[in-house]
C-alpha cells in the first residue's frame, strides 16, 4: 500500500469586530426579522458613519422613514425607481468636487436593479463611477 502524506495549513481565522455604534435605530417600521433591515443594520455597520445612503422607490424607501424621522443615522436620499446608479455618480461627483471623503452606497430592490433601475446602474457601471451598490433580492418585484 502506497500512503500520501498530505500537509494541511490552518489559517488563523480573522479577528473581525463590528463596531458598537447602531446606524440604524430602533422603532424602523420593518417586520420583525426582516432581512433587509439586517442587512443594511450590517452594511452600515462596516461602512461607518461616513456612508451616503441613496434609496430609490422600494421597500426600504418605507423602512427608513421620512424625513426628519429617519430610522437611519447617515444621510438619506430617496430617489425615483429607477436613478440609483445615476444619483448615486451625482452624489459622488460632487462629494469629489467638495473634496469631502464620504462611501456613497445605493440600496435597492431586484425591480430598482434588475428592471427599471438597470440602465442607469449600467451606465454607472460603464463610466466606472466610484460607488458602493446593494440590491437586496426579495424576489418581490411582480
Amino acid at each position: 500500500m502506497n500512503k500520501k502524506t498530505i500537509e494541511v495549513s490552518v489559517q488563523p481565522r480573522p479577528n473581525y469586530v463590528l463596531p458598537s455604534e447602531e446606524l440604524l435605530l430602533s422603532g424602523h417600521v420593518a417586520c420583525p426579522g426582516c432581512g433587509a433591515a439586517l442587512s443594511m443594520r450590517y452594511a452600515l455597520k462596516a461602512l461607518g458613519k461616513k456612508t451616503i445612503v441613496i434609496i430609490p422607490a422600494c421597500c426600504w424607501s418605507i423602512i427608513a422613514g421620512p424625513f426628519p424621522y429617519s430610522s437611519l443615522e447617515v444621510p438619506i436620499f430617496h430617489t425615483a425607481f429607477e436613478t440609483a446608479g445615476s444619483l448615486s455618480a451625482g452624489v459622488r461627483a460632487a462629494l469629489d468636487v467638495l473634496g469631502e471623503e464620504a462611501t456613497v452606497m445605493a440600496w435597492a430592490g431586484d425591480g430598482g436593479t434588475f428592471d427599471i433601475g438597470l440602465q442607469a446602474l449600467s451606465g454607472a457601471a460603464e463610466r466606472n463611477e466610484d460607488f458602493i451598490y446593494v440590491c437586496y433580492d426579495n424576489e418581490a418585484y411582480m
